[in-house]
């Protein structure tokens, strides 16, 4: 195998810049090594040819490739977590898994005490809504997030909100390893499927300005629950508790021009319903 020199010169370079940063740290764990870039190598995954961000590394006749950006496309997800210096590769749920069909027959439940919170497993955070009745229920689709494969668990159906739970004793069948808490992430307001840091600001400041108001001298507390993401851009499902009742709440977010021209939004209509009457009815 051969490569031009100019080629491996500027990996050692790069390696040589690396230890030495490092190796005022961890001089005993940093190897320095002799390694080639291979751009004229192909890369086919399930029969098609994807093209790499960054090229194979060949070293000692073995081929290296980045696993984060190959892990796009084999479904899996790669996390690093600083505090144990640990790569996570976690495989995802098959499309191909089968889905809940109309005519599964589910236990029901009802919401007693909702709480959402950020927990972290294999590496990565996640938000997760969590129900306490009889036993503590996680919900399916934020589960599912997690890279849990649910399939063959039995689950549960919210009376008001008709979403699917699983129970913590059927995902101790699955997981491999116990969801903790994340206290790094101690939000009041959690909200799921929404990434841009601006639309998150503004729902937050939204749902804080309504915790607590009056209409015809009669009084209102509210406490957040969630806040999901919907398919519709800029649209979001939020459900809370208002004076002892369940609500389910759809906020829209409309864009806005700032003076100085920069992209701002505001909440720029809601909708409120009262699952408990509805669902009864």
């Amino acid at each position: 195998m051969s490569m031009p020199k100019w080629s491996k010169l500027t990996i050692i370079g790069t390696l040589m810049g690396t230890c030495f940063t490092a190796g005022v740290y961890a001089q005993d764990l940093i190897q320095r090594v002799d390694a080639y870039l291979r751009n004229d190598y192909n890369i086919v995954v399930n029969g098609q040819q994807v093209k790499l961000t960054n090229p194979p590394l060949i070293y000692n006749n073995s081929s290296y490739l980045p696993v984060k950006e190959l892990s796009t496309y084999l479904g899996a997800v790669v996390n690093w977590k600083d505090s144990n210096k640990t790569i996570y590769i976690n495989s995802r749920i098959s499309p191909q898994q089968p889905t809940e069909g109309n005519n599964t027959t589910y236990t029901e439940i009802v919401l007693q005490v909702p709480y959402a919170q950020y927990m972290d497993y294999l590496g990565g955070t996640y938000p997760v809504l969590t129900n306490m009745t009889d036993q503590t229920y996680y919900r399916l689709k934020d589960v599912e997030r997690m890279g849990i494969d649910t399939q063959g668990l039995r689950k549960a159906k919210e009376k008001y909100t008709g979403d699917l739970y699983v129970s913590e004793a059927e995902l101790q069948t699955k997981w491999k390893e116990q969801p903790q808490i994340s206290y790094l992430m101690n939000e009041p307001v959690v909200i799921t499927g929404e990434t841009n840091d601006l639309k998150r600001k503004v729902i937050k400041e939204y749902i804080d300005g309504f915790r607590y108001y009056e209409i015809n001298k009669v009084p209102y507390m509210t406490t957040p629950i969630i806040v999901d993401a919907l398919p519709e851009e800029n649209t979001y499902s939020y459900l809370l508790t208002e004076n002892g009742h369940f609500y389910r709440t759809t906020l829209k977010l409309t864009k806005l021009m700032t003076t100085n021209s920069t992209m701002d939004y505001v909440v720029g209509s809601s909708s409120k319903e009262d699952i408990q009457v509805t669902k009864v009815q």
